[in-house]
């Protein structure tokens, strides 16, 4: 335990000069310098740069990811014309229904998604014209269902390192997600 005495006159001095020293330097940087700029031209403007355009394989990416998205969402909706609406951007018109039907038997179960799933891109092959596939190394470990009222985890969409291939259609300008392929093959990121 420190002793607690007075300061000495020699401490207190050297305290009131840190101080002092130390306002000092701070009051120091705070004024301002004097500069003068060069007059700026009538006609000077700042050239106007186009964004650019995503790429093809940035797209894709977009639809893939943006799909695992909007199901979870669709999931928990509990409602089959949000849900309808929800997938509407990501699945073909044709899948919707089927996808709605899985949907109804988790929400009678009284199900709902839970956690989100980890993307490892290894890569992004066009596969034709129209059509790409999503080769992902994903970790769907903290994916998955669970009970809506007690929130016990009822089951879990796969492991840390699953190799999937997703398969995609660009349709009506936009790439939709057409299926997916889990692969029987190690993955590593």
């Amino acid at each position: 335990m420190r002793n607690h005495r007075p300061l000495a006159g020699r401490e207190l001095a050297t305290g009131v000069l840190l101080f002092g020293l130390v306002v000092g330097a701070a009051a120091c940087g705070s004024s301002q310098a004097q500069v003068t700029l060069p007059k700026k031209a009538p006609d000077a403007r700042l050239a106007r740069a186009a964004p650019a355009s995503p790429s093809q394989r940035q797209l894709v990416i977009a639809a893939y990811e943006g799909y695992w998205q909007a199901t979870n969402q669709a999931v928990n909706s509990r409602d089959p014309a949000a849900a309808k609406s929800l997938l509407t951007s990501y699945v073909p018109g044709t899948a919707i229904s089927g996808l709605i039907t899985g949907m109804k038997m988790l929400w009678r179960r009284g199900e709902m998604a839970f956690g989100a799933p980890v993307f490892h891109i290894v890569n992004v092959k066009m596969t034709g014209r129209r059509t790409a596939a999503v080769h992902d190394c994903i970790d769907l470990s903290h994916t998955g269902f669970q009970n809506r009222k007690t929130g016990v985890i009822v089951g879990g969409l796969g492991q840390s390192h699953d190799y999937l291939i997703t398969t995609l259609a660009l349709e009506h300008g936009r790439w939709l997600v057409t299926g997916a392929i889990p692969v029987v093959q190690s993955c590593a990121y």
